[in-house]
Formats: structure tokens, C-alpha cells, sequence
């Protein structure tokens, strides 16, 4: 079959959003031959080697550089006809393309509408940002937004305060409207976790919504030959996110101390690009601020317990997936664990409020035995049920579903 995959960035190992196209295609190419083509952004990060990759199993269209920076200058006529077109009546508003969060570009649109036209494609396959371009096509099509994103700017709006809150008030409302109104023209919508699921659907019933979880690339993220240093948690996130600062700062600020006060010798390592926030926390001499690092397993392998004390946020967690397909003991919470089917003390360890957090993280520090056992069964559990080549058999099964059948 000729499937047609649209990102808004080159398909990245390292960006949470377009990973699961980096690794499903070559798949989907390998295992049942599909011919498939990207068209895609160049991405500001992406890397030579990422591109070569991809061409070794697909046609790649020339990436068409594009900054967002750029795009805020500018009110295209194409984007606000696309987003007021499909806005209830009484709510259809002047609004600026970035508001939204979506991509447009003159030149994208000319080239997937050109891919179209000159091929026979049995299928397209979208990111969010690039449902727009193709909300209309008579061919099949697929979005993969992965999360309820509505859901994300909701739970940081409560959160945020002042003009803050006013800004991701209005990306909430806006965004909400988006997903009710482009979805449900899509013949299959692919989320992460069952609870992202039950968001879209019941935010419009007629979106088609299927479960396929984010995977792991179980041969890259694998235990290695490093061993963990004593006393050593890992923290990684892009801490330029509102939400991972305000999990840094809590967990600074309310958990470390806890554990501080049981284990003195205790060090922290956060992992990737801070905040001034969170840079400032490396005059504390317990704790490591690494800045953006090109490759986390280094520090994922150092690390005598990862913590992911996440309270914000939709979808699956990868630096979770990562670090228990590395066979690292995870300390995280309900939300930090989501959409991954592992159980609490047997793959890892849950807990929800700053005491209980604290202690368990304590207990594993002070526990050789339980980290190898809990290690153990959560590269286990990476293995049989999230390596990327079963995630892929499950994603052709949607293709064949929505084409209706093999």
C-alpha cells in the first residue's frame, strides 16, 4: 500500500512527538512492505544521520525549513480560514495561527498538495499540527495527535497565574475547540492511553479514537556495561516547560529535603534544558544541572533511582518507558505511569503525595536487592509488550481497519 506520513518535524528519536513515525515507518516498510512517503518541516534539532535513516526505508521529500518564530509574524489567510471554518458559528473570531499551535506555510501546502495529485496514495497518516493541510482529502487519513492536548493546556491553566494564566486560558479554550472539530474528520484518531481516549471521545463522540502505546527502543535503551553510581537520582525532562519546572521545584522543594534527611550523601542530576528557575538550583552542591545533553543513557545508567514526580500532564511518559527499558528502578505517580501496564512494587513504584514519594525513594536507595528485582521486570515488561516492532503490528492493524481489511 502507498501511505503518505505528514510531520511538522523531521521524524526524530529525540522529539516526544514525532517519534513514534521515526521508529513505527521503518517498520511498517520492513514487515509488510508498505511504500511510504514523509513529507515533513526540517526541524531546527534534526540530525543528518535521522534523515539517512529514514531514507533507507522511505521516500523523504526534501525538508522545508521553517521557524515558528517566523510564523508568529504572520496571519495566513489559509490557517484562519481552516480554524474558523471549523469553529461554531457565534465563536468564529479573528485569531492568529500561532494561538492554535499549528503550522502553516504556503510552500507545504503547495507540496502535499502536489503529492496528492501525483500519486495514488492508499492512505495519509498526520501529526497534529499537520491536520489542517489535509482535513479535507477524500483519501483516508489518520491524526495522531497521541494525547488530549485540550486536556494538557486545561491542567496548566488551573495551575498558571496572572497573564499566564490569561494566555493558557485562551490556548485551552481554543485548542478544545480544535480537537471537537477536526478529529471527527479523520477515519481513525491514535492516542496513547485509554484516558486520553475517554477525553476525545467525550469531547465529540464521532471521533473514531484508537489506543496504541508509545514504544521503546529496547536495543538502544538497553542496561549496558555502566553501572549506577551510589546515592544518585536522575531526573530528565525539557525543564523549559511550565509543567517539568513546576515538577522540579516541587520535588526540590518538598521531597528532596525528606530524603536529604535520610540519606545526606544523596545527589541529584537534572537532566536537560532548564529554566533560569532551574538552572539556579545548581548553587545547591547536591545538585547537578546538565543542560540539553545529547544522549540521556549516560546519565539514565549512572542513576541509583530515575524519579519522574509528575503530577501535570496527558499521554506516556518516554524518559519513563526509557529508563525502566534500561532496567533502572522508577519512582513516579499515577500520572508519571500512565498508559504503561505495570504494577506498583513489581515494575516500578507510584506514589502520589510528597511523603510517600520521598520514603519509597528512600527505601529503594537503601535496597540492592529490590532496585535489581524491580530493574529486572521492568526491561522485561519493555521488551514483551513495548518494543517499537510490536507497537508497528499494531499500527498496521489500524491501517488495515481503516482501508477495510487486508
Amino acid at each position: 500500500m502507498r501511505l503518505l506520513f505528514l510531520s511538522h518535524e523531521l521524524p526524530s528519536p529525540i522529539d516526544s512527538e514525532t517519534l513514534p513515525q521515526y521508529y513505527t515507518i521503518p517498520f511498517l516498510s520492513k514487515l509488510f512492505g508498505h511504500d511510504i512517503t514523509i513529507i515533513s518541516f526540517a526541524s531546527q534539532f534534526a540530525r543528518n544521520e535521522d534523515l539517512d535513516h529514514l531514507r533507507t526505508f522511505c521516500t523523504v521529500e526534501n525538508p522545508i525549513k521553517f521557524h515558528k518564530s517566523a510564523q508568529k509574524k504572520l496571519l495566513s489567510r489559509r490557517a484562519i480560514k481552516n480554524a474558523v471554518q471549523n469553529f461554531p458559528k457565534d465563536l468564529r473570531l479573528r485569531l492568529f495561527v500561532n494561538l492554535l499551535d499549528y503550522y502553516y506555510d504556503r510552500r507545504m501546502d503547495a507540496a502535499i498538495s502536489k503529492a496528492i495529485d501525483n500519486n495514488n496514495f492508499d492512505l495519509i497518516v498526520s501529526t497534529r499540527p499537520m491536520a489542517s493541510y489535509v482535513v479535507e482529502a477524500a483519501t483516508p487519513k489518520i491524526v495522531q495527535p497521541l494525547d488530549a492536548a485540550y486536556e494538557w493546556h486545561r491542567q496548566v491553566f488551573e495551575k498558571s497565574t496572572g497573564l499566564r494564566k490569561t494566555s493558557f486560558g485562551v490556548q485551552y479554550a481554543l485548542t478544545r475547540l480544535y480537537e471537537r472539530r477536526i478529529y471527527e474528520k479523520f477515519d481513525a484518531c491514535l492516542v496513547v492511553t485509554q484516558l486520553d481516549k475517554a477525553l476525545l471521545e467525550s469531547l465529540n463522540p464521532r471521533i473514531r479514537c484508537n489506543v496504541i502505546p508509545i514504544g521503546v527502543d529496547v536495543d538502544y535503551f538497553s542496561p549496558g556495561a555502566l553501572h549506577a553510581q551510589p546515592s544518585c537520582l536522575v531526573f530528565v525532562s525539557n525543564m523549559r516547560e511550565p509543567s517539568a519546572v513546576a515538577h522540579v521545584l516541587d520535588f526540590y522543594k518538598e521531597i528532596f529535603p525528606l530524603i536529604l534527611r535520610e540519606n545526606p550523601d544523596v545527589r541529584l542530576y537534572l537532566v536537560g534544558r532548564p529554566s533560569r528557575e532551574i538552572t539556579s538550583l545548581s548553587s545547591d552542591p547536591s545538585v547537578t544541572v546538565t543542560g540539553y545533553v545529547n544522549d540521556v543513557r549516560p546519565y539514565m545508567a549512572k542513576s541509583t533511582v530515575f524519579v519522574a514526580p509528575e503530577v501535570l500532564g496527558t499521554g506516556m511518559k518516554n524518559k519513563v518507558l526509557q529508563a525502566m527499558s534500561m532496567g533502572k528502578p522508577v519512582v513516579t505517580t499515577t500520572a508519571g505511569a500512565r498508559g504503561i501496564a505495570a504494577k506498583s512494587g513489581e515494575h516500578l513504584i507510584v506514589a502520589d503525595n510528597f511523603d510517600d514519594f520521598a520514603r519509597e525513594t528512600v527505601s529503594l536507595l537503601n535496597d540492592q536487592s529490590f532496585r535489581h528485582r524491580l530493574g529486572a521486570h521492568a526491561r522485561s515488561l519493555m521488551k514483551e509488550r513495548y518494543s517499537w516492532e510490536t507497537v508497528s503490528n499494531t499500527l498496521n492493524e489500524v491501517i488495515l481497519n481503516v482501508l477495510g481489511g487486508p
